[in-house]
């Protein structure tokens, strides 16, 4: 068999796809889209091997940082082995019981691959899955508006949306995060201070208090469980930092919000950006708005070849832009949405996009 023969004999059923990618050490494979995602023998970014069942010659990238590879499947595949084109063609066709002319002797294969791969995997997973609660855990504390978000022009209607209260005892605005797939199911509750920053130094209170130990905010995306919806009708998704930015956001669109916030202005999680790629059309558009200081950088990164990097991130999977204040439109610390619907809307209009 030829190998435009085998590599449509591997497209007519996608589990051989994948037989043949781990016999080859290939793993921890999902589905995105007309894709199949994997990581590389060599790495454990799950995201790096992309094959295109839309293709017909089963076209295959490969964004391991090791290896910058764009070309067929069976390309891809000789790319992180030593053995060369005939002898993969061989083992391939062994692989499926297929007649062939290759006879040289099959590499052994390490049959303890999947259950290192398989211990690893659940590693992966233990490190990014986030305990699930009821909503009663928020029993605690009480419904109401603590002046400072209104103050910030957020509606009220808003935060009744997405169940911000108070802590009298401690003096924090509630923020609960619901979990990004079960969304009837608290995975973190975030406490703000109302304390004024000068006083919070001074008395040393941490700004920020995580009411859940152990909720790991790059295994979800705040506000995920109120924006999908609206994300399919918007064929946008934008990501900012922080939660007020997404209730900013949501009053300005009357409810209808399409944004989260990762919690920070680290850089996507593998898991977040799985769940992304996994979860939005693919025809979504995913718009970074960070605050301005990330804009701006420091002297160790330029602030725009930084957000150039985390939208490379995405490129590959669906149309990228950020927010670039390039008017001087934003104070130091600002988020880009922080200055009113005018200036919002402006700064989202002249978007950098990244192809």
């Amino acid at each position: 068999m030829k190998s435009k023969e085998l590599k449509q004999y591997l497209k007519e059923d996608e589990d051989r796809i994948i037989k043949v990618l781990e016999h080859f050490e290939f793993h921890d494979f999902w589905r995105a889209g007309e894709e199949i995602r994997c990581a590389s023998p060599t790495g454990t970014n799950s995201t790096a091997i992309s094959i295109r069942l839309d293709e017909d010659d089963l076209f295959a990238s490969s964004y391991d940082s090791m290896v910058n590879y764009h070309g067929d499947i069976l390309g891809l595949i000789q790319e992180y082995n030593d053995s060369g084109f005939g002898e993969i063609m061989g083992e391939i066709h062994r692989l499926f019981n297929l007649s062939n002319s290759y006879k040289k002797q099959v590499q052994k294969v390490d049959i303890l691959a999947d259950i290192r791969n398989l211990k690893a995997r659940e590693k992966r997973r233990a490190d990014t899955e986030n305990e699930k609660h009821d909503k009663d855990v928020l029993n605690r504390f009480i419904k109401r508006n603590h002046v400072s978000m209104l103050e910030e022009a957020i509606s009220p209607s808003v935060l009744k949306q997405f169940d911000i209260m108070f802590d009298p005892v401690k003096s924090r605005i509630i923020f609960p995060h619901y979990d990004w797939l079960e969304h009837d199911k608290v995975v973190g509750i975030k406490g703000r201070t109302t304390m004024s920053s000068e006083l919070a130094r001074e008395f040393d209170v941490p700004k920020y208090w995580n009411y859940i130990k152990g909720y790991k905010k790059t295994g979800n995306l705040y506000g995920f469980d109120k924006a999908y919806k609206n994300v399919i009708d918007s064929k946008m998704l934008i990501i900012f930092e922080s939660e007020k930015s997404v209730l900013k956001q949501f009053t300005i669109e009357k409810g209808k919000g399409f944004s989260v916030a990762t919690g920070g202005h680290d850089e996507l999680s593998e898991s977040q950006l799985r769940f992304i790629i996994q979860n939005t059309p693919s025809d979504t558009e995913i718009v970074f708005a960070f605050d301005k200081d990330i804009m701006v950088g420091d002297e160790k990164i330029d602030g725009k070849e930084y957000l150039e990097s985390v939208c490379k991130k995405v490129s590959g999977f669906r149309r990228t832009s950020y927010i670039y204040d390039k008017f001087k439109i934003l104070e130091d610390k600002d988020s880009p949405i922080d200055r009113g619907v005018k200036r919002w809307n402006y700064l989202l209009k002249w978007r950098v996009k990244v192809s």
